[in-house]
């Protein structure tokens, strides 16, 4: 994938996916934004509720599972809009990458303590450092699928010009407000 033209022309893709408030379920959620943050596109699934065989039988798998086949594809599918880049915050998210035609990176805070193995196989795909332009934002680290290591020197072009204005983790944050909020009026929290 080439970045053609100004970073003021790509989309950034945000998904993750978040328990419900009673531990029983799971909301995917899918953000797109244009370089400035300032939303296109904004989708989330209803609670996925495995059932307790369900959680038994999936055991860890069952978040991977959920988070990559029952909501980020669905997400990704009914989405009008396509990304230059999906941004993960979740590492079993970046298998993602399997379905989709543009790169799906992982980002975590450079410090944090970051789980590197993917739901399949334990591979570790590339990964760098992005230093903020500024003091107000903590460096991070970007994570590539293993199977689409050129994805990360895409990403990391993207995310350096994008990080002058937006920090690429500052959206999960209103993601999970929105969907609190979503949750108090149909009480899906409940």
């Amino acid at each position: 994938m080439n970045i053609k033209g100004s970073y003021e022309e790509h989309l950034l893709g945000f998904l993750s996916i978040y328990e419900t408030n009673s531990n029983d379920g799971y909301i995917g959620s899918l953000l797109i934004t244009d370089f400035q943050g300032i939303p296109q596109e904004f989708r989330c699934t209803h609670p996925i509720k495995p059932t307790a065989v369900q959680k038994v039988l999936y055991g860890d798998s069952l978040e991977p599972f959920i988070g990559v086949n029952l909501c980020g594809s669905s997400l990704l599918k009914s989405t009008q809009t396509v990304p230059s880049i999906l941004i993960v915050d979740k590492n079993y998210l970046i298998d993602i990458r399997k379905i989709t035609t543009f790169p799906v990176i992982y980002v975590r805070k450079a410090g944090e303590t970051i789980d590197l193995s993917l739901s399949e196989g334990n591979k570790i795909g590339k990964r760098d450092r992005i230093d903020p332009p500024n003091s107000k934002s903590h460096p991070l680290i970007i994570i590539s699928h293993p199977d689409f290591s050129d994805d990360l020197s895409v990403a990391k072009k993207i995310l350096e010009k994008i990080f002058i204005i937006l920090d690429p983790l500052e959206p999960f944050h209103r993601m999970l407000k929105a969907i609190e909020v979503l949750g108090k009026q149909d009480k899906i929290f409940k």
